[in-house]
């Protein structure tokens, strides 16, 4: 019997141990060693607080961590949609404004999420909470999840203790930002379908149609009209290099994706956005309401100007709005105030910089930057509606010349014929 307790006990000890090393996160540090140098690494610990207490136990100060990523893991855009970080900041407020504790929501919202990728996100910052870490801190390490806003605004409420407050106007951000997404993806959905079936005709007059009418018309020795023989080249051409153009359309949309990681080449690509006819109206519209609403929020749970600004100009989403409101961080960090530095950026329009200096001198700059936030949302709703009401009748218009160019070239090829067969 004993020898048999002693086999329980020593599998028991084995299995609590591998559950144990399945638990284990790795995560990579930077810091300063006990000789003053530069180091970093790797290590797998439990939590990230428990990481830190093992390096600060070796001498190492200084410490960033962050949770370590494999070549395969890897991660492109946005991994948890913003219907999900919708869902969860929601329930996070409810839970808050009801008492419970935020690792007990933290831990509910994990076992009930549907979405799998929150759930394992959720699971670790749960450790890092559990482990006497920060929220904003561990919400921090998920930046393709949550926004940089997002750790900000709740960093601010953690130092003042309101942290149902922050989560409230988070849920209330994040509404007002899905209700203008799917607002832009609504107006598209009509032009992408319409312009999705005139490539299947085209594809289909050029593979099936059109080359059994070419075999008939040889075969009468007439010669065609002009519209009829500019048809056929078309044809032709798409027949024999449409592996060119797949190649062509491939090495664009690379090049685009490529040029787009690159700081010169988004900077080049987000400025002829903005000169674009009609969109970049859209997109200045979009950014103008993006920044005027985070640096709202941000002013209103007290985080410090300096860092509100950062913080807004990169949710606008265009790297000419981000450089010019970084060039007027440093003029605001020289005292110049905010106003002054806003309206020599040269991309903010007269009325925003009139709402900038009427907060700034009321004292009220929260309360008119959501203002005028609300005012650029109704704008851009009001601009998205005409600008679909024009779309459609433009895809219609050139859709329909599409095939009134087909119909005529085909139609002048018959009368053509019959002229030449009575002759």
């Amino acid at each position: 019997m004993t020898l048999l307790n002693h086999r329980d006990s020593f599998k028991f000890m084995r299995q609590k141990d591998a559950v144990a090393a399945s638990a284990l996160s790795e995560y990579s540090y930077k810091g300063v060693d006990v000789q003053g140098k530069p180091t970093h690494g790797t290590l797998s610990a439990m939590s990230r607080v428990e990481a830190r207490y093992m390096l600060e136990r070796d001498g190492i100060s200084n410490i960033a961590i962050s949770n370590h990523k494999h070549w395969y893991d890897i991660e492109f855009g946005r991994t948890v949609s913003l219907e999900v970080l919708l869902q969860v900041t929601r329930q996070l407020a409810s839970f808050s404004e009801a008492g419970i504790p935020v690792a007990k929501g933290i831990s509910i919202l994990a076992e009930t999420t549907d979405n799998k990728r929150m759930a394992e996100i959720l699971e670790e910052i749960l450790l890092d909470v559990e482990g006497g870490a920060q929220l904003s801190d561990s919400v921090k390490q998920y930046p393709n999840v949550f926004p940089r806003y997002y750790s900000a605004i709740l960093c601010s409420a953690e130092r003042s203790g309101n942290l149902t407050e922050a989560l409230t106007t988070l849920n209330a951000y994040l509404e007002r930002d899905l209700r203008s997404k799917r607002a832009v993806r609504s107006a598209m959905i009509y032009p992408a379908v319409l312009i999705a079936l005139t490539f299947l005709a085209v594809i289909v007059l050029s593979v099936f149609v059109l080359p059994r009418f070419q075999v008939f018309f040889d075969s009468l020795n007439v010669k065609l009209p002009i519209t009829t023989r500019a048809l056929l080249s078309i044809t032709h051409f798409v027949q024999n290099w449409w592996w060119v153009m797949v190649l062509l359309a491939a090495a664009s949309a690379i090049g685009l994706v490529v040029m787009r990681r690159t700081p010169n080449g988004r900077l080049q690509l987000d400025r002829l956005m903005l000169k674009m006819p009609i969109a970049g109206s859209l997109i200045e519209l979009v950014a103008l309401e993006r920044f005027c609403r985070v640096l709202s929020t941000l002013v209103r749970t007290q985080v410090h100007l300096p860092e509100a600004l950062e913080l807004a100009g990169s949710s606008t989403g265009n790297r000419v709005f981000e450089d010019a409101i970084m060039e007027a961080r440093k003029r605001v960090l020289q005292g110049e105030g905010l106003a002054l530095p806003l309206e020599r950026a040269n991309i903010f329009p007269t009325a925003a910089i009139q709402i900038f200096r009427i907060g700034e001198e009321s004292g009220q700059l929260g309360s008119q930057l959501s203002q005028a936030a609300s005012f650029y949302s109704d704008e851009l709703d009001h601009r998205l509606k005409n600008f679909t009401a024009l779309l459609e009748p433009a895809t219609l218009i050139v859709i329909g010349g599409g095939v009134g160019f087909v119909a005529v070239a085909l139609v002048s090829a018959m009368y053509g014929i019959y002229s030449g067969v009575r002759g």
